[in-house]
């Protein structure tokens, strides 16, 4: 049941990332990355293993500002679409994955540019 809405939450995800302007990487390839994340930025206690991987795959592909600023552009257009969630818990994924790259709380108000 479980992987049933992650793939029906992927499928959504990625019919609004047309919406979103291009990143580097890809939006669609952003949402494939963090989509074992939402149970977690929605509250669950851990981040699954694929929630860690997928965060320390973007984590290495985020090489430039622009990377940054596309990722967290593509996650601020599509995150206010998957319901509720905790915006504050996004910081917690590189905590708890032993990723060292800093990750904003991430909501339809944030500033990408910074």
């Amino acid at each position: 049941m479980f992987n049933l809405i992650n793939i029906l939450t992927i499928l959504v995800l990625l019919t609004f990332s047309s919406e979103i302007a291009d990143a580097a990487p890809p939006c669609q390839e952003v949402i494939v990355s963090i989509t074992p994340c939402l149970s977690f930025i929605k509250g669950q206690p851990d981040p699954a293993p694929g929630c860690c991987s997928g965060a320390k795959g973007l984590a290495k592909q985020a090489n430039t500002k622009l990377d940054r600023q596309g990722i967290c552009e593509c996650l601020k257009g599509v995150l206010p679409k998957i319901g509720p969630y905790d915006p504050k818990r996004f910081p917690l994924i590189a905590q708890k994955c032993g990723i060292n790259t800093l990750i904003p709380p991430i909501s339809a108000t944030t500033d990408c540019t910074k």
